[in-house]
């Protein structure tokens, strides 16, 4: 079988572009989807004494590329802030972050916590909140 010149071309240049079209994509990923956040403490309505132990604030935040940083807040029963922390994502996993904080109440009272976690390209999810109820001196 003999090919002529033509075609053995037009094979090249077919095989060419192949190759050119499955080069690597340096096209930066781009990060629309927001993260999702996991509460895993405190349980809701849960009944805290100072005498047991601080009440564990953890979550744990996802994003499909990378994970920037987690928030805390912890609102009274008059809606006021009385802790609020934010933390970055220094560890090597970018997908996913746990943040974990004790904290103590000073005064008895119903708490309430949201957790927010935000992503590389600025994309926020905040969580449901959770109301926990912290008894001083018992």
């Amino acid at each position: 079988m003999k090919i002529n010149n033509k075609k053995l071309n037009f094979i090249l240049i077919a095989i060419g572009l192949i190759f050119m079209n499955c080069t690597e994509n340096n096209q930066p990923q781009i990060n629309d989807m927001p993260p999702e956040i996991l509460i895993i403490s405190p349980m809701q309505n849960q009944y805290i004494t100072d005498w047991e132990k601080p009440v564990t604030l953890e979550a744990n935040g996802t994003d499909d590329l990378e994970i920037k940083a987690m928030i805390i807040v912890v609102t009274n029963s008059n809606g006021d802030i009385i802790f609020e922390k934010t933390t970055d994502n220094t560890s090597s996993n970018k997908i996913a972050f746990t943040v974990s904080e004790k904290y103590i109440a000073q005064e008895s009272g119903t708490y309430t916590v949201v957790y927010t976690a935000i992503d590389s390209n600025g994309n926020k999810t905040t969580s449901i909140s959770r109301s926990f109820i912290y008894i001083v001196g018992f």
